[in-house]
This record gives C-alpha cells, sequence and structure tokens, in this order.
C-alpha cells in the first residue's frame, strides 16, 4: 500500500541519521540543537503526493519529568520513535509499555492510550497518515477508578 511506502521511507530516513561519537570533532554542539518547547510541536503536516487525500503529520515531542498526558485515540495508526528519555504506554486493553530512547512503536488507531513521561523526560517524533479533515487526536473520558 502507498500509504505504508510513504511512513516507511519516513522512518527509514529518521534511522539512518549518523549518530556521532561524543569524540568526533564534527560533533555538533549540543546547543546548536533546536529544542522545542514542551508539548506536541507539530512540525509537518502536508498533503502527500502518493496517497491523494491523506496527509503525513509528524510532530516533535517533549514532555517534562513524570508528565502524564490525556487518555486519547488517533483515528489512524501513530509511529512514535523516541530520541531521548523514556515514556511509560499506557494503551486500553494492554500492559503499560515502558519505550526508551531509540525504540520505536506503532500505537494501533482507534486505540486508547495515555503517555506518561518518564523520570527524565521524553523527546519523542511522532508520525502519522490520515485521511484530510480527520481529527489528529481525539480526547478520551476515562472513567474514575
Amino acid at each position: 500500500m502507498v500509504v505504508s511506502g510513504v511512513l516507511a521511507l519516513a522512518l527509514f530516513l529518521m534511522l539512518s541519521v549518523k549518530i556521532q561519537d561524543p569524540a568526533d570533532p564534527d560533533l555538533i554542539a549540543a546547543d546548536q540543537v533546536y529544542l522545542p518547547p514542551m508539548g506536541s510541536n507539530q512540525v509537518f503536516r502536508e498533503e502527500t503526493g502518493a496517497a491523494e487525500g491523506h496527509e503525513l503529520i509528524v510532530a516533535d515531542l517533549r514532555l517534562p519529568p513524570n508528565a502524564v498526558g490525556e487518555a486519547h485515540y488517533h483515528p489512524w495508526q501513530e509511529y512514535l520513535y523516541v530520541i531521548g528519555g523514556s515514556a511509560v504506554l499506557d494503551i486500553e486493553g494492554m500492559e503499560p509499555r515502558e519505550l526508551v530512547a531509540g525504540e520505536t512503536y506503532v500505537i494501533p488507531a482507534e486505540v486508547v492510550h495515555t503517555p506518561r513521561a518518564g523520570p527524565d523526560g521524553i523527546r519523542a517524533m511522532i508520525m502519522r497518515v490520515h485521511n484530510e479533515g480527520d481529527p489528529v487526536s481525539v480526547p478520551v473520558e476515562v472513567p474514575a477508578e
């Protein structure tokens, strides 16, 4: 399917970035790396030429230590790549899953989940392909226990 090909290419490009040795003199200094504000920062939203009527959405997620997000779901799959820190995903019907830097995870479409940042916070890239006009996220009321 064309949509999965677009996502595979986007994930390949993100994962193929060379990890540099800190002793490398060509290493980019930490103060030269963009640090977005806390929260989910949409960095790309564009109609895909490969799948008419769909759009690719990319967000740079940064949450402080132990932050807990709202329970929600997405109409389509969500592709997560953790680039720093860690998080625990509480996914409806599944055991909580910890994700650490370098790991990826695909959250199925329409599955309620609640993100929780780890003790050092989290920085992650999130990708989605949606039908144009679909909401990016749908909040869900979680019954009190």
